[in-house]
């Protein structure tokens, strides 16, 4: 340690004068007796802060429990059982988390006392004291299972599972990490399915199962990666939505640009046109100016002819005194109303201009108005296909890697077994006749995925006017082993719409998908469907009801997704439903569902019509 770093850590002035004076061997020996010395007394300090502040937590909790607040008196014991957790003094912490059960107990607190089962399940791991940890899990377990959010109920399983690895009970762990597996499936939590699936391939590689701990651990790796894939498909949308934002902002800031041009071009128009009216006027006043001048000048020529005749003929000039003077103010009272005629005219004219001028101008604004409306309109639809591109895309990518990645893993798993130097072995056959059944399953994904691509890619669609009851007759020829097997009774009413015009080879795949399932689910005494089509305001209706099973409501909102099934059959994938909504979307339809259990279900199909007779 150098002197310069040792003299920043002292705070005594005579050490510091030491520390100044001393050799580096010196200085050595010092800090190796600051060290020894020195360590004790800065772990004492700590632990006499953590005491502290347990005795003021506690001293707190003493306070509130005797005024009868144990809600915030079992807070400050917690803080105590916390810190004492932290310094490892186990026993106390055991203590106080204890006591707070005491108090919550009191108050009815059932959700605080299984959080606190759960801390003392953590402790009692600390002290390698499973069979004390497992039971306090399994209490906030038993607690959480009917109460607590799906989020808790994973936890407290892998917690459970760790206990029953340490335990060596690897058949019961891998049962727990198996239920926390199917919430977090349920919950399409991509990170916990991960947790899952690292945790089983441990517990199966301490239980000595290669086979299943190779099978997971594929899983892990896949989740790992599609979760990484995700971030950086995230950081791309963003991007790309900030860069559509910035785009909008400057489309709009051209736009009031070209809007802030167009109407200086009109005022300047605008002006340059008032100038020229203003001009005129006062070329017309001017003109005005003169004739009342020569019209003066002509009065008063007169006025003098007037006064030398009145000299010369004072007798005759009397009554043609009165005739002129009568003429002269008839001439300019007829000037004076020509004058103000033609003002009255061109003011005339100068307002009809002015109004010309301003519906131009509240015309280039209603204009602008519309253009920025449709751009907008424009931006929000390309927003919604981005994000229905992004939404298809996402979905594409769980089925792939949910159900593509998992038979691929299968067969790097099966070929890791293969006996290579021995092919002739019986295990090899074995091997290669799984291998023959992953591939065949891998094969129907595969065409499961291209009908949707190719539902979802298409254009054009040749649309038809198609009779209901044929369809119906063709699908009972394809379902007629089952309908015989299960003694269903068909119901079908098309007497209000027995023509659709639709693409009739999607219009088959929905009704054969919606029949086959009510025979799947069908009720176990007198099964039977109802099909029924009718018009309605927005075009063609069908109603399939049946009375079977029924769906339960927390499954009901799910019906429609890929590879979801929710009953215990072994038929089908979980695609018909999925691929019935599919292509009502592209007909341009919407499909509804109601359903009881153990009383059935509905489901209401409604396309648009434009049915030719």
């Amino acid at each position: 340690m150098s002197a310069k770093l040792l003299y920043s850590i002292v705070d005594n002035q005579q050490v510091k004068k030491v520390v100044k004076l001393a050799s580096y061997r010196q200085l050595y020996t010092f800090y190796v007796l600051f060290l020894v010395v020195g360590t004790p007394h800065l772990v004492r300090a700590q632990e006499n802060m953590s005491n502290s502040a347990i005795e003021k937590a506690l001293s707190m909790a003493s306070k509130y429990e005797a005024e009868g607040d144990f809600k915030e008196a079992t807070r400050y014991i917690n803080e105590a059982g916390i810190t004492a957790w932290e310094n490892k003094d186990y026993l106390n912490a055991i203590d106080y988390f204890n006591r707070s059960i005491e108090l919550n107990s009191k108050i009815n607190n059932e959700s605080g006392i299984s959080k606190l089962q759960s801390n003392l399940g953590m402790i009692y791991t600390d002290m390698r004291q499973y069979k004390n940890s497992l039971n306090y899990f399994q209490l906030a377990l038993d607690y959480r299972l009917v109460y607590g959010q799906r989020t808790e109920i994973i936890s407290t399983y892998i917690n459970v599972a760790v206990v029953l690895n340490n335990l060596k009970r690897y058949e019961e762990a891998a049962k727990n990490l198996e239920k926390a597996l199917t919430i977090a499936t349920e919950m399409n939590d991509a990170a916990q399915m991960k947790s899952c699936y690292g945790m089983l391939a441990e517990t199966y590689e301490r239980a000595g199962n290669n086979e299943k701990m190779i099978h997971y651990f594929n899983l892990y790796k896949t989740f790992h990666e599609m979760i990484q894939r995700n971030k950086v498909n995230k950081a791309q949308k963003q991007v790309e939505s900030e860069h559509l934002h910035a785009l909008q902002v400057e489309l709009e800031r051209k736009e009031k640009e070209l809007q802030l041009i167009a109407a200086n071009k009109e005022l300047e128009q605008t002006e340059e046109e008032l100038s020229n009216l203003s001009l005129a006027a006062r070329e017309l006043y001017s003109a005005n100016s003169k004739q009342e001048l020569a019209i003066s000048l002509l009065e008063s020529e007169n006025k003098l002819d007037k006064s030398i005749i009145r000299a010369n003929k004072i007798t005759q000039g009397f009554q043609r005194k009165i005739i002129l003077i009568s003429i002269a103010g008839l001439v300019i009272l007829i000037l004076l109303v020509l004058v103000l005629y033609r003002n009255y005219r061109y003011k005339k004219q100068v307002n009809i201009q002015l109004v010309s001028q301003n519906k131009k101008i509240i015309e280039l604004n209603d204009n602008l108005e519309a253009r920025v409306k449709n751009r907008t309109r424009e931006l929000e639809i390309t927003m919604q296909q981005l994000e229905r591109k992004n939404k298809d895309l996402d979905e594409f990518s769980h089925v792939i890697s949910h159900n593509l990645r998992a038979p691929v893993a299968t067969i790097l798993g099966l070929n890791e077994i293969i006996d290579t130097k021995n092919p002739g072995a019986p295990t090899n056959l074995k091997i290669f006749s799984h291998l023959a059944g992953v591939v065949k399953n891998l094969d129907e994904i595969v065409k499961d995925l291209s009908i949707i691509l190719e539902v979802r890619d298409a254009i054009s669609l040749p649309f038809k006017n198609v009779e209901v009851n044929k369809v119906l007759d063709a699908v009972k020829v394809q379902l007629q082993q089952s309908i015989s097997k299960s003694k269903i009774t068909i119901n079908f009413d098309d007497s209000e719409a027995p023509v659709v015009r639709t693409v009739e080879s999607y219009f088959d795949n929905i009704l054969y998908n919606l029949l086959s399932n009510a025979i799947k689910y069908r009720s176990l005494k007198h099964p039977k469907v109802k099909i029924k089509t009718r018009r309605v305001d927005a075009g063609f209706k069908m109603i399939v009801a049946d009375n079977g099973i029924g769906i339960s409501e927390e499954h009901l909102s799910k019906i429609f997704m890929p590879y979801k099934q929710f009953a215990n059959t072994e038929e089908g994938k979980g695609l018909g439903l999925y691929l019935v909504h599919v292509q009502i979307e592209a007909l341009g339809g919407e499909i509804n569902v109601s359903s009881k259990l153990k009383v059935g279900t509905t489901f209401e199909i409604i396309l648009p019509d434009n049915t030719t007779n």
